[in-house]
């Protein structure tokens, strides 16, 4: 940019805070603790139409009789006002817009004790930011991929080219947030730079940039859909490997193994049998899959072999679904055998009560 371009916006910029001042002043005064230049005139990623972007942080609401949206020549302006509540909110780095907190030139402030607050909030963020990586953190990434989730899942029950790529947008600006969170960064220098921070960070969905950038890209419905999935299931899988870094699963002992084979066989195997019997197709899946969600939590927390009950699952053969199901059985038990763990099985009432009362 030209010197002289660049000195006339920023005469114009001295100019309007100047006037916010002021107005201040007359209006609400003690009202404004400290306004600080933010955006594009802090990074100096400036252009000829780039407005002022002021955080205002005011001490009451008085202070909103200053705000204002007006346009000079060809370039519009929002005056508004940040409560201390609103930095505090954004202290707790629930989400990667921090920014003012980090990216801010103050440039007025009406007492040495708003500096110190503010600096505090600076403070505390900071922390958040350089120490180790947490469950904590993890699960704040996690539900920008749960929300992010739910927009794909408007992306695919909608056939209309608009509607789809609304729901793009906002499965993006989840997807992005997660992946700030993932890495414990914040948005930076706004919304346009986004997709040039997000490309050099540390973690990333393997093959991100690309489907990303392809998904942006998108012309009809059905790319949208396609590569909308491709991304998904790259978030999904790198929010699972994520989450495994902060989760370490436990070894597996007879008191922490203790009766789950046997629960198995108590609350599923028989309507599985039953099913069959009945071509009870409903029941079949049900069951299955209310075991294999058994199956799944047992390998979230402990360190063994992953067993996959429902893609032996048979709709049209449920005597088959009933026989995988013993097989998975069959799987899980090697976790017993592993630490010579016994199944709890009598061969009749006598040996149980035998055994059970002693």
């Amino acid at each position: 940019m030209k010197a002289h371009i660049k000195k006339k916006l920023e005469e114009r910029n001295d100019r309007i805070i100047k006037a916010v001042i002021k107005k201040a002043e007359n209006v609400c005064p003690g009202a404004i603790a400290l306004i600080g230049i933010a955006g594009s005139f802090y990074s100096g990623d400036i252009h000829e139409k780039s407005d002022l972007d002021l955080c205002i942080v005011i001490n009451d609401d008085s202070a909103w009789k200053i705000a204002s949206c007006f346009i000079i020549d060809d370039v519009a302006f929002d005056i508004y006002c940040t409560p201390w509540s609103k930095l505090e909110k954004m202290a707790e780095y629930n989400n990667p817009y921090i920014t003012k907190l980090f990216e801010l030139d103050i440039v007025y402030c009406s007492d040495e004790k708003y500096i110190n607050r503010y600096m505090e909030f600076r403070s505390n963020v900071f922390s958040k930011l350089n120490t180790e990586y947490s469950i904590k953190d993890n699960d704040k990434a996690e539900k920008f991929v749960d929300e992010a989730s739910k927009e794909y899942a408007d992306i695919m029950l909608s056939n209309k080219y608009g509607e789809c790529r609304y729901a793009v947008a906002r499965m993006l600006n989840n997807i992005e947030f997660a992946v700030y969170m993932y890495n414990k960064a914040y948005i930076k220098r706004g919304v346009k730079r986004i997709p040039e921070e997000i490309s050099v960070m540390k973690y990333l969905p393997i093959g991100f940039n690309e489907v990303y950038w392809k998904l942006i890209k998108a012309q009809s419905v059905v790319e949208i859909k396609e590569t909308s999935t491709t991304l998904m299931q790259a978030v999904k899988d790198f929010a699972k490997k994520m989450k495994d870094k902060v989760t370490p699963k436990k070894e597996i002992s007879e008191t922490n193994i203790d009766g789950s084979y046997e629960e198995i066989f108590s609350n599923w195997k028989n309507k599985m049998y039953y099913a069959a019997q009945k071509n009870d197709v409903y029941l079949s899946l049900m069951a299955a899959a209310s075991c294999q969600q058994f199956y799944d939590e047992m390998y979230s927390e402990f360190n063994i072999d992953k067993v996959d009950l429902m893609k032996n699952i048979k709709v049209d053969n449920l005597i088959l679904s009933a026989k995988a199901f013993d097989d998975a059985m069959e799987e899980y038990k090697k976790n017993y055998d592993r630490i010579n763990a016994k199944v709890r099985y009598y061969k009749d009432l006598d040996e149980f009560e035998k055994n059970y009362l002693e």
